[in-house]
């Protein structure tokens, strides 16, 4: 086979990848890129100002260790929980549900903390307040799990 045959045959193989994968995004098969992550969100809509920018900086790291922590611990809890498949009798089985729950119940804590710190940045002025007050309707689609489109 020569290089230009093979070069062609890579071109159209190319050419219907791309169709493609342009037939199944707009069939809505394929999910639509990312929007942009929340600090950009929150940074347009609240206009933080440097100061409030750095406080709410520190205010994400905190938010994303204490997160992090939380769903290592729920990781684990989860591993041992499936482990016990492996057998045929289940001891733990409700004991680490439970904790699971209360380890969910803690994420969503935190997470409702991490906001209201957030809104209390946004103290500085009426009109920051005002937006926080109009963003936290919204905040269940921005920083929930994905919704997948009903077929």
């Amino acid at each position: 086979m020569s290089k230009i045959r093979f070069l062609s045959l890579l071109v159209v193989a190319l050419v219907l990848l791309d169709l493609i994968a342009a037939a199944l995004f707009f069939s809505g098969k394929l999910p639509p890129p990312r929007r942009e992550g929340p600090r950009r969100v929150i940074l347009e809509r609240l206009h933080f100002n440097e100061q409030q920018t750095a406080a709410y900086d520190k205010l994400i790291a905190a938010h994303r260790s204490a997160i992090r922590q939380k769903q290592d611990e729920m990781a684990t809890a989860k591993q041992q929980l499936y482990a016990q498949l492996a057998g045929d009798s289940f001891p733990q089985k409700d004991s680490l549900i439970a904790h699971i729950g209360r380890l969910q119940q803690e994420i969503e804590q935190i997470h409702f903390s991490h906001f209201q710190d957030i809104k209390g940045l946004c103290q500085a002025t009426v009109e920051q307040d005002e937006a926080f007050r109009a963003l936290a309707g919204e905040l269940g689609q921005y920083f929930g799990p994905p919704r997948h489109k009903k077929q």
